[in-house]
C-alpha cells in the first residue's frame, strides 16, 4: 500500500529533468524515490537559530585570540603559553559545537 498521500509539482527546464533522470537510474531508483532521498540527505544548514548563533560568536571571540597568537609567533615572541592557550581557545570551540548538535541541531555550522 502506498503511504504516500500526497503531491507537488517541480517546474524544471529539459536539462534539468534530463539530469533528475540520469541520476535516479544510475542510483537504480525511480525519479521520485530519488527525490525523496535527497530530501532526506539534504538537511537545511541552521545559520539563524540562537544556539548557533551563540557558538558563531563565541568562535569569533576565540578566533580574535588564536590570530593574537598567530601574530605573537610571526614577529618571533610566540611562547608555550601562547600555544597552550591557542590549543585552548580551539577546544572550546569544538566543544561548543558539540553541545549545540547535541540540542538537535546536528547540521548546525
Amino acid at each position: 500500500m502506498n503511504t504516500q498521500t500526497h503531491r507537488t509539482c517541480i517546474r524544471m527546464s529539459k536539462e534539468e529533468y534530463a539530469l533528475l533522470k540520469e541520476k535516479s537510474r544510475v542510483a537504480g531508483l525511480s525519479a521520485n524515490a530519488w527525490l525523496m532521498r535527497e530530501l532526506e540527505r539534504n538537511r537545511p544548514m541552521l545559520y539563524r537559530e540562537e544556539e548557533t548563533r551563540a557558538a558563531i560568536a563565541f568562535a569569533d571571540e576565540a578566533g580574535r585570540d588564536i590570530n593574537a597568537v598567530a601574530r605573537a609567533f610571526n614577529s618571533g615572541s610566540g611562547t608555550a603559553q601562547h600555544l597552550e592557550l591557542a590549543l585552548h581557545r580551539l577546544a572550546q570551540v569544538v566543544e561548543r559545537f558539540q553541545q549545540v548538535r547535541k540540542l538537535g541541531y546536528p547540521y548546525a555550522v
